[in-house]
């Protein structure tokens, strides 16, 4: 059913005040600006769009620094309005789409780089990805992970609403391998408090967490060595088989990678601008690889596999403003698809690092065209490969989409429903320790209300 928005206290006085630290510039109330900035790629799910469609915030304000951002905090407290953060609002799940009203405080002035090496990033919230690999790659480094939207995410919103993407295949997820090495935060307080995190255990409760523990402010990223990366697609007859070779070339320590991720025909006919390049044969399934390796090394290594390589790029071209083949992976899938096709959603899982092709033969038997398969290729806390997917689905309602979930569940493919907007909702990352921190730092339930199932029925 849909959610009734419901009315908060942010009024004219409490506006005024907001302006003053901030300037009237950067406040907007504007009808038309509310609604478009107060949403995010909820659209993907079908499910969410009647829930969340008619919610946004009252008042959308831009502040320029962490000192600007604590004393708007401060109004909003003091007023009990609530509070959502707003980073490049590319998220996928509504989960930073303002429930309740109030105020959306938007970090695209907080564009500051503190510092940056070949190994860190050190850049306030709503530094972009993009600005971020550009900027690295002057001094010798890169992005250890970044997500298909890595042009317009900011940092904050990346790792408090992303988990991992393009790297992942060697660096894990955010959580992983010291991939980030300091959160700051803002507490959601009568005097708000900054507090530097950089444990593990701190960190675990600002990652994944849509916004709703507390304001991020400032992150520190590690980062890569600079790569020459080569990018190719491989077409096969069989999808078996591209799944086999995607499969081996991601378990393949001694091939440097950044992206390994298999499609299933018909998925490759919606990727229009590669399909107008020859890429995406008609009935092939694609394999998509990033690689250290040159043409020549990589004609040697696919030479037995039957595998016909439609595109390439060079080095030379991997920081153009024109497309890399990483537009087309992780959920920009689900959005080349839905344009291809508005029918189409999407679900997210993770398969059995054993049992890859038994579960994907045995759903396409039970479901066949309603679901293809979509892998992306990452590496687990244990160093191990594992087979992550966003598999396209075709929606034909609610009752289907749950009974393919159930279905998965039962045979062993777990799936992280990206068709609900509550957090507590997403077996991978929500924990105790995440709702515990949520009531040190935001002890009024300003921040963000509405996306945790836990503290909706404790107020119902």
């Amino acid at each position: 059913m849909p959610t009734d928005p419901t009315p908060s206290n942010l009024d004219e006085t409490v506006l005024a005040r907001i302006a003053a630290i901030v300037g009237s510039d950067n406040i907007k109330t504007e009808p038309r600006t509310l609604r478009s900035g107060s949403r995010d790629c909820f659209h993907f799910s079908p499910v969410l769009i009647p829930q969340l469609d008619q919610c946004q915030a009252d008042a959308i304000v831009y502040p320029a620094t962490e000192a600007e951002l604590v004393q708007v905090i401060t109004e909003a407290v003091k007023a009990q309005v609530p509070i959502v953060p707003r980073g490049g609002g590319t998220g996928n799940y509504g989960q930073g789409v303002p429930m309740q009203g109030g105020l959306l405080i938007n970090t695209r002035r907080m564009n500051r780089i503190f510092a940056l090496t070949a190994d860190i990033a050190h850049v306030a919230a709503g530094v972009s990805l993009w600005t971020i690999e550009r900027e690295a790659a002057a001094v010798g480094g890169e992005l250890r992970m970044f997500p298909s939207t890595i042009r317009t995410s900011s940092s904050a919103g990346f790792i408090t609403g992303g988990s991992g993407g393009v790297g992942s295949i060697h660096w894990g997820m955010l959580r992983d391998n010291d991939n980030i090495r300091h959160v700051r935060i803002v507490t959601i307080e009568a005097e708000p408090q900054c507090i530097d995190l950089t444990t593990p255990d701190a960190l675990r409760d600002v990652l994944h967490n849509c916004g709703l523990t507390a304001f991020v402010t400032e992150v520190t990223f590690a980062l890569a060595p600079k790569t020459r990366w080569h990018q190719y697609i491989y077409a096969f007859d069989d999808f078996a088989e591209a799944l086999a070779q995607g499969e081996q070339l991601a378990r393949d320590d001694g091939v440097k990678k950044r992206l390994a991720t298999v499609f299933e025909w018909p998925i490759p006919q919606y990727f229009t601008p590669l399909a107008g390049k020859g890429a995406c044969p008609d009935g092939k399934s694609l394999l998509f690889l990033i690689t250290d390796r040159d043409p020549a090394a990589m004609a040697s290594l696919m030479a037995a596999t039957g595998a016909t390589n439609t595109f390439y790029l060079p080095p030379e071209d991997d920081g153009a403003r024109g497309f890399q083949i990483y537009d087309f992976t992780w959920n920009h899938t689900t959005q080349w698809a839905m344009k291809y096709d508005s029918s189409l959603t999407y679900l997210q899982e993770m398969f059995d690092r054993e049992q890859l092709a038994a579960q994907l033969a045995a759903r396409k038997e039970r479901f066949g065209d309603q679901v293809s398969a979509h892998i992306e290729f990452v590496r687990a806390s244990d160093g191990a490969i594992r087979p992550a997917a966003l598999s396209i689905v075709r929606y034909q309602g609610r009752e289907q989409l749950w009974q393919l979930i159930d279905w998965c569940e039962a045979h062993g493919i777990r799936v992280a429903n990206p068709h609900t907007h509550y957090l507590d909702d997403d077996i991978r990352w929500f924990n105790a320790g995440m709702l515990d921190a949520k009531r040190r730092w935001d002890p009024h339930q300003l921040l963000n209300p509405g996306h945790l199932r836990a503290l909706t029925a404790q107020t119902a």
